[in-house]
């Protein structure tokens, strides 16, 4: 199985953790929808790194890098900017309708951002490896 489709499979399930918790957020515990997309997002990019560092970018040493931790975190800051502000415009746009296709939507477009800075900043294939400490 190529990396793009190692990433796409470790991404699918992110997406339907982090998905499934912000929604629940928001149906259930009446949590604001950007605040619940950022709580779900959190916990699915926790899981995502670790899975990918140990299977999708299987180029690597597989172990786990505080260097590289360090960098998917500021991926996942950026990939979370955009999903926050896609969600926000369309929640707006509206009018809160449609909580679920906002969350799906705003998963869609931070799935590219998030590839293509995982494959080219975090896990590229001759950066040098971090250690595990």
């Amino acid at each position: 199985m190529n990396e793009v489709l190692r990433f796409f499979v470790v991404t699918v399930l992110g997406v339907i953790l982090d998905i499934g918790i912000a929604y629940a957020l928001h149906e259930q515990g009446d949590v604001p929808l950007a605040w619940a997309a950022v709580i779900g997002f959190v916990c699915a990019a926790t899981m995502n790194y670790l899975l990918h560092q140990l299977w999708s970018f299987q180029g690597g040493t597989g172990a786990l890098s505080f260097a590289r931790a360090a960098k998917y975190a500021a991926v996942a800051g950026v990939t979370l900017g955009v999903r926050v502000m896609v969600v926000a415009l369309l929640a707006i746009w509206t009018g809160g309708a449609y909580a679920l296709l906002i969350l799906i939507c705003g998963a869609g477009v931070s799935f590219f951002v998030n590839f293509t800075l995982s494959k080219c900043f975090v896990f590229e294939r001759n950066s040098a490896q971090g250690s595990a400490s």
